[in-house]
């Protein structure tokens, strides 16, 4: 029914051209009758008439139309004896055959013209359009994005909804329609499925070719992607068989020196315990005790940085008191603080606020033991709580040798040992500080390292707190 009355409307619209020309051309006719133009002449009015005709339809069958009554009319009106569509003269009956004949051929080859210059331009749009496609999947990254880009691409293309789904994409899933499936593949390998949803429906030739295009384009980023993931995979697996390496290489060489301290001054007791004074007993079992702390704590963090990297850091968070986690780390240190000094200081008020206790005491132990062995000798070493708009600061900082500026930015990176290049350089895996940033943003805080304008290094950790006054009490004996 649609069809019907468009045809209809078209055909009414052609006959509104058809005459509009035709008055105008009778009128210009007419004119240059009376100012005495031979009859002969007026017929090029009528020629220029038909072609005006075909340019503003379009159509082969107008152009004919027209050409037909405009032959009748110069007939009637300027052919002896006028008004009546008789020829006297043979030469008019001549002149009317050639005319026709001449607004047909040149009918013909204006509308060939027409159709050849359209099928340039559509060649041109769609040449356009594909430069487009192809720029827009020359940066796209990930799966995603290139499904999003193809699916908007084809959409606008076809004015269809258009789902794409690649086989790569973890997250695809057919719906269920009975669309129009287009595969995405090359001579080795299917990458996915383009779905049109609609039904009965088929692709164009021109829709045909834009969807061929963004089914190459589509595998070609697609294998892009693929090179590029292969790629990381490859450097990652090449890293960690480096961090392995440097990991075992770390562990026995650190193992082994206090072992062979823990193990000689053992021996030494056990051959020499009947005639050594208690005096250098006492220093010996000192320095058992303090390899086997470190020894401990060395385990601890290793075990703990396998449970980060798998995930499985299990994090029991409740209200602790500040003074509580401060004291408690002071005195896991104290037995290594040796020609150091150590300061606290922290605030009058009692504080509590949401942490995993355990983990950062062992945070806070391991900036000290990393400020110990690597400021220098004899430094001051001082541990500040301060609070900070709702938040606590914590601040680990000596008067050292400070940090290499160049390295700064690396100092929390795994088995990075040589941040004080200045310092005394002992024995470390370099995973203590790696930690500490893991177990800090796990419970949402922040760390970060810097000098002091004065010389030092400064390791300051901000944590959240939730302000209440049920939660501070002021404790002016503190």
């Amino acid at each position: 029914m649609f069809d019907r009355w468009e045809l209809i409307l078209d055909f009414i619209k052609g006959c509104l051209k058809i005459t509009i020309i035709w008055v105008f051309s009778t009128i210009l006719a007419i004119v240059l009758d009376s100012c005495g133009i031979r009859a002969e002449n007026l017929l090029l009015v009528y020629l220029l008439g038909v072609l005006i005709s075909i340019l503003a339809t379009g159509s082969l069958t107008w152009a004919f139309f027209a050409a037909v009554v405009f032959t009748f009319t110069f007939n009637y009106l300027f052919t002896e004896p006028k008004l009546t569509f008789h020829m006297d003269d043979l030469n008019y009956v001549i002149s009317s055959v050639i005319f026709v004949a001449v607004a047909a051929i040149v009918a013909t080859l204006v509308v060939k013209l027409q159709k050849q210059m359209q099928i340039a331009n559509k060649k041109t749009e769609i040449t356009a359009k594909l430069n487009k496609i192809g720029n827009g999947f020359l940066n796209l990254s990930g799966y995603q994005q290139i499904k999003e880009y193809s699916e908007a691409s084809l959409a606008e293309l076809t004015g269809k909804h258009v789902t794409v789904l690649l086989k790569e994409d973890e997250n695809a899933a057919f719906p269920d329609d009975n669309g129009l499936h287009v595969p995405i593949r090359n001579r080795e390998k299917t990458y996915g499925v383009i779905i049109f949803d609609c039904e009965g429906w088929t692709l164009n030739e021109e829709e045909k070719i834009y969807v061929d295009t963004v089914i190459s384009q589509v595998t070609l980023a697609t294998q892009r992607e693929q090179l590029s993931r292969e790629k990381e995979e490859s450097r990652i697996q090449m890293e960690r068989e480096r961090l392995k390496s440097t990991l075992l290489r770390s562990i026995s060489h650190d193992l082994r020196t206090p072992l062979t301290g823990i193990s000689g001054s053992a021996g030494f007791l056990y051959d020499n315990l009947e005639i050594m004074d208690n005096e250098n007993i006492k220093s010996m079992l000192k320095d058992i005790c303090t390899d086997s702390e470190w020894l401990s704590s060395m385990v601890e963090n290793l075990l703990n940085m396998t449970r980060i990297q798998e995930g499985r850091l299990d994090m029991n968070k409740k209200k602790e008191v500040l003074d509580d986690i401060v004291s408690s780390a002071v005195r896991l240190v104290s037995k290594r603080v040796g020609d150091h000094t150590l300061k606290t200081s922290t605030p009058n008020d009692i504080i509590l606020f949401p942490v995993d206790g355990r983990l950062f005491i062992q945070v806070l132990v391991n900036l000290l033991d990393n400020a110990f062995r690597h400021s220098g000798k004899c430094t001051t070493v001082t541990l500040e709580v301060r609070e900070e708009e709702g938040k606590l600061i914590f601040s680990v900082s000596d008067d050292g040798v400070g940090l290499p500026e160049k390295k700064i930015d690396q100092i929390f990176d795994s088995f990075f040992t040589t941040a004080y290049e200045k310092g005394d350089k002992q024995r470390g895996v370099g995973l203590g500080l790696t930690i500490c940033k893991a177990i800090v943003e796990a419970q949402g805080g922040t760390i970060r390292a810097y000098n002091r304008s004065h010389g030092g290094a400064v390791f300051e950790i901000t944590m959240p707190m939730e302000d209440k006054k049920d939660e501070r009490t002021q404790n002016s004996g503190h």
